[in-house]
């Protein structure tokens, strides 16, 4: 059943974009021809940050421009971008958004740049999805149906990673990520003291880098 739940349209650094319900996209990083076939069931898109991976501000302008109706809907800070654009709503993180057939409510995360992960309600089923923060401080998802949670680094082999980058006098990009984002150890703790007898898990960026 869980298939029916979620599709990943993509996900990793070259593009986010999964479809919640048939219904609710987060992110909007991809091309506009990833989206296109199925454009039309969509009823809203969750935009996270402004990182082009995330947030494809060509896609979004095509998107609206193809499907008048459809709903955009952002923090404050993401705002300005989507100037000119129909159906934006503004979020507040921890509010609930009653959107009759699903509820949204978005969550502050810790990036290096402003960022909302998602509670998305649709009848019983619960998600949360969480894209780029450094840590989970203070946020909990008790019981929830699926887990949507990306990590970028292990943290076992990363530190080691660094060492022979810096030996080889070359520039270790990871040392931002640890800064940024997730590790699979910090999202798996995080499952493990959140999740149900029933849980489904969506790891988002297996990234191959690591």
């Amino acid at each position: 059943s869980s298939n029916i739940m979620y599709q990943v349209l993509s996900s990793g650094s070259k593009g986010n974009c999964i479809i919640y319900h048939n219904t609710i996209a987060v992110d909007m990083g991809i091309p506009y021809s990833t989206i296109k076939q199925i454009q039309s069931s969509l009823q809203i898109v969750l935009l996270t940050h402004i990182h082009g991976d995330h947030f494809n501000i060509s896609t979004i302008k095509k998107l609206a421009f193809e499907r008048p109706a459809l709903r955009f809907a952002c923090g404050e800070f993401l705002a300005k971008y989507l100037e000119g654009i129909k159906n934006v709503d503004i979020l507040e993180s921890g509010k609930i958004y009653d959107y009759g057939q699903f509820k949204i409510s978005p969550i502050t995360l810790y990036h290096d740049v402003p960022n909302f992960g998602y509670r998305i309600f649709k009848g019983e089923h619960k998600t949360i999805h969480i894209t780029d923060t450094a840590h989970l401080e203070k946020i909990e998802a008790k019981n929830y149906d699926l887990y949507a949670i990306e990590s970028n680094y292990n943290e076992d082999t990363i530190f080691e990673s660094i060492k022979n980058k810096q030996a080889k006098g070359e520039y270790a990009y990871q040392i931002g990520s640890i800064q940024t984002h997730l590790s699979e150890q910090q999202a798996r703790d995080f499952i493990f003291k959140n999740r149900g007898e029933h849980s489904d898990v969506l790891r988002l960026h297996e990234s191959s880098n690591y």
